[in-house]
């Protein structure tokens, strides 16, 4: 029987009719279908509850690690629907007092092309909402067409027609620069709980810290590259007896950008005095210190002509405006009539010696530890030839050094490459395009350059 109804045993018991008299059972049955149902709910619900806090969760964590705004958007249209079990989200984002929108596969970029450069000043909930950072819940068309009769009349979705309910959730408050805000639809009339809105709320300030902090990212790594190309040199064009030629990529790891440099100048005695740098950090204080690095050992070897006095004296100067940052260099004189060079470094990578029949090698020039951190170092240089058709090449660590490769494999690699192009025949520019593009096809992160000196 309780199989036949769904009911739950109850209790029961068997007893005798007196004495030596027949077996009596008896027994409760009670209904227990609507309690076990009930009970069925409340799991669900629990279920459901804490599904949807994962899912919350999960969306918060992907917003605050989000580092472009193209992952802002992937973020916002891969969980949005589905964390509101919506039919299908929209994104749009303010460029230039304009919409700029992206969609989700429930709504078609077709059905939202209307929106798409929509002044923020126009009538419709969308950017009404933006402008002024309160939200909009329009159970139907009808609601619709009677809070904005001059709006774009009420478009019509692939998925639900003619007439259903949306909401628009703004990603900042009234009296803050519009940034955005995003859209979901639903069944006609299936409008968020009030539980559900604080939560689309919260969602949307996130969504707004990370499309304002990549912004900002970007604008200050804008920034640190138009700084650092202003100051990069460009080279002379006619140096006697030289060939040479300069490459430099800037790091796009993340957001961030690097501090690389190099120079060349032509001395009153007719020497050409070449470097290459990389000034600790990846922002915009950084490209700023390179500069001053730069400038500074330019400046002092118009007076002083050895590279390891050169070296010395910007060292004395960067200690005595204690500036929290340090800086690697490698500085060369050379002679180009004789070959005649004289180097040296202050905590850099090696330079490379390549030669026409392809042969190369490193040369660990002397000098002392980087720049801007010992008050008293003293810096050492040698003096060696250049030959006929051999080439020097400089590189900053980001070309020679990676995950998974060792400095000493990373300086084998670009002298192979640079030994191959002499070999070639090919001039500086080229080398110094096989080596930079050698190492940018090994996945570094760093900033990379290149300074290739042949000797013609």
């Amino acid at each position: 029987m309780s199989d036949l109804f769904g009911w739950r045993p109850g209790q029961g018991a068997v007893d005798l009719a007196g004495y030596d008299g027949p077996e009596v059972t008896f027994g409760v049955v009670r209904d227990d279908t609507k309690e076990v149902k009930h009970e069925e709910q409340r799991q669900a619900a629990l279920v459901a509850e804490r599904q949807r806090a994962k899912e919350v969760a999960d969306f918060s964590s992907a917003l605050i690690t989000a580092a472009t705004e193209q992952e802002v958007q992937q973020v916002v249209l891969t969980r949005l629907a589905a964390t509101f079990d919506a039919a299908g989200a929209l994104l749009a984002v303010v460029e230039e007092g304009r919409l700029r929108v992206a969609t989700d596969a429930g709504i078609g970029m077709r059905e939202a092309g209307f929106l798409n450069g929509m002044p923020l000043d126009r009538p419709g909930p969308v950017p009404e909402a933006i402008r002024t950072g309160t939200p909009q819940f329009v159970p139907d068309r009808r609601d619709y067409e009677r809070r904005w009769p001059h709006a774009t009349a009420f478009p019509k979705l692939r998925r639900l027609g003619a007439d259903y309910a949306f909401s628009v959730t703004p990603f900042c408050e009234a009296g803050n620069d519009p940034l955005g805000g995003f859209l979901m639809i639903y069944d006609s009339g299936g409008l968020p709980s009030s539980e559900e809105r604080t939560l689309m709320g919260t969602l949307a300030d996130l969504a707004g810290q990370a499309l304002r902090r990549v912004r900002l990212e970007q604008a200050r790594v804008e920034l640190a590259t138009v700084l650092q190309q202003a100051v990069l040199p460009v080279l002379p064009e006619h140096l006697a007896g030289l060939d040479v030629a300069a490459r430099y990529r800037p790091s796009r790891q993340g957001l961030d950008i690097g501090g690389d440099w190099y120079d060349a100048f032509v001395m009153p005695d007719g020497a050409i005095v070449m470097e290459i740098g990389d000034a600790q950090g990846h922002d915009v204080e950084a490209a700023a210190f390179m500069g001053q690095v730069r400038l500074s050992m330019r400046a002092i070897a118009d007076h002083e002509p050895d590279p390891a006095t050169v070296l010395t004296r910007t060292n004395q100067l960067l200690t005595t405006l204690d500036h929290p940052r340090f800086a690697s260099c490698t500085m060369l004189r050379i002679d180009p009539r004789s070959g005649r060079v004289t180097g040296a470094g202050a905590g850099h990578v090696p330079l490379l010696y390549a030669s026409r029949d392809g042969d190369h090698s490193a040369r660990e020039l002397p000098g002392g530890p980087v720049l801007g951190v010992v008050p008293d170092a003293v810096y050492h240089e040698e003096t060696f030839t250049l030959g006929k058709d051999c080439a020097l090449i400089m590189v900053t660590d980001g070309v020679v050094e990676g995950p998974g490769l060792t400095l000493d494999a990373g300086l084998r690699r670009a002298g192979t490459l640079a030994g191959a192009a002499l070999h070639d025949g090919q001039a500086a520019e080229q080398t110094a395009d096989r080596v930079i593009e050698g190492a940018a096809t090994a996945d570094h992160g760093d900033d990379l350059t290149v300074l290739v000196i042949r000797r013609i």
